[in-house]
């Protein structure tokens, strides 16, 4: 089953604007709060599915107090992150940061772009220049280390497997700055993040893919933008029937076709569903982003539907034979 859920399709399919009156319910929308990583790198449209090895006490954290990870986003101990963002010489422990990287670009399943400048930083410190290639599951990762002007630099990008862009986020740890050298502690920080990072497993692994897959129905979050997807098979002639709920009036769906088929991933492995194809539109402002998309569904087989094609008007209905 292909692991990521992006998909470009042709579209050609009229836009259903949503029904503001049915909105997520609150109690889905939580569902998916308890997955770390989604507090640590949040609304990421080109999510990086990950049990991140660092210590408990890490939160994520923002000098602008909004985390954007265009900009740097901090980890650390929060009483840490807020003395550092007042006075970074207060730094008594290690912490890291993470933003979305402006000009290393992934260029294939284990490739960066970045192979020229790595050349340049390993010729300028022939000596204290390391690095490694390894991959969080089925993201790689490339971590290294080099000497910048007395400062021990360590950097790591990471690719988020995206097929068209290339995005990468780039980690970096920031270590008190006594005489530009880490300690031991600032060290296995750093090891232990790049080491022993894991791929989530399970249903957790789709819920920080953006998609909560439960009995019926797919909660779906891309990028921040939330839609409730329902799907149901009707016993006595096959038909599928697939009711899409946006979370807002601002949020539309255009759909395109559905397929029938099972699950290829070893959890729940061979249970049916269905995908759905279609496009996601948020409205922000005077601008519309527009992302092509696929959503897997565990469908329920039902002698009728729950909902009725003559509902058509306030809800997105669609079916097929």
């Amino acid at each position: 089953m292909t692991i990521y859920f992006t998909f470009l399709y042709s579209l050609a399919a009229c836009v259903f604007i949503a029904n503001p009156l049915r909105a997520i319910d609150s109690i889905d929308t939580q569902k998916t709060k308890h997955l770390r990583i989604l507090e640590l790198l949040p609304n990421l449209v080109h999510p990086l599915p990950v049990e991140p090895a660092i210590p408990a006490d890490f939160i994520a954290l923002s000098p602008t107090g909004n985390l954007d990870l265009y900009d740097w986003v901090y980890w650390g101990p929060k009483d840490v992150l807020m003395a550092y963002f007042k006075d970074p010489a207060s730094l008594e422990i290690p912490i890291l940061r993470v933003a979305l990287s402006s000009n290393v670009v992934q260029t294939g399943a284990n490739s960066f772009n970045n192979e020229e400048s790595t050349k340049i930083l390993r010729k300028n410190d022939p000596d204290g220049f390391a690095s490694i290639d390894i991959e969080w599951g089925n993201y790689p990762v490339h971590a290294l280390r080099t000497q910048i002007e007395g400062y021990l630099l360590f950097m790591a990008w990471v690719g988020l497997n995206d097929p068209e862009a290339g995005w990468t986020l780039k980690f970096n740890l920031i270590y008190p700055n006594k005489d530009g050298q880490p300690s031991r502690e600032d060290r296995e920080l750093w090891k232990n993040l790049i080491m022993n990072t894991t791929l989530l497993k399970d249903g957790d692994y789709f819920k920080a893919c953006g998609q909560d897959l439960q009995e019926g129905y797919t909660l779906v979050n891309v990028g921040g933008i939330k839609l409730k997807m329902l799907a149901e098979k009707r016993l006595r002639d096959g038909i599928l029937q697939v009711v899409v709920i946006p979370e807002n009036s601002n949020t539309k769906f255009n759909y395109v076709d559905m397929m029938e088929c099972a699950m290829g991933a070893t959890w729940k492995f061979a249970k049916p569903m269905v995908k759905v194809y279609g496009e996601i539109v948020c409205k922000d402002g005077n601008t519309e982003n527009h992302i092509d998309h696929v959503t897997s569904i565990f469908f329920k087989s039902v002698e009728d539907f729950s909902f009725k094609r003559e509902n058509e008007n306030t809800l997105l209905i669609f079916q097929k034979n």
